[in-house]
């Protein structure tokens, strides 16, 4: 395989992993909104930080993350939005101009995420 095609051949498979990223929420293990916008798309690979948007409401990115998430993640709501927290990433849902902001953040160390 030439320095060219092994190239484009990296190149495919980043720009398919990109895509991919927002589905599994950077290897977080759970899930991530479908009808979300990744709105950070240059971060790099493993950094774990997702960030969605949808004009999609508060009250159904809620309704479907309490649907799709796993039964040790708790709730909480407060302030318009809605907070999950699990093992390994904190989700954070809120309003944010007039569309739904939604942020994955990774536990970080031994943290509980709660």
């Amino acid at each position: 395989m030439t320095r060219i095609h092994l190239r484009i051949s990296i190149l495919v498979a980043l720009v398919c992993a990109a895509a991919a990223l927002p589905a599994f929420a950077a290897g977080s293990g759970v899930p991530s909104y479908p009808n979300g916008v990744n709105k950070l798309a240059g971060m790099p690979p493993g950094s774990g930080m997702v960030q969605l948007e949808t004009a999609d409401a508060v009250s159904k990115v809620d309704a479907w993350y309490g649907a799709h998430l796993p039964k040790n993640c708790t709730h909480e709501t407060a302030q318009g939005g809605a907070k999950y927290a699990c093992p390994n990433v904190n989700i954070m849902i809120g309003p944010n101009q007039g569309k739904t902001l939604i942020t994955h953040i990774p536990v970080m160390g031994g943290m509980s995420g709660h």
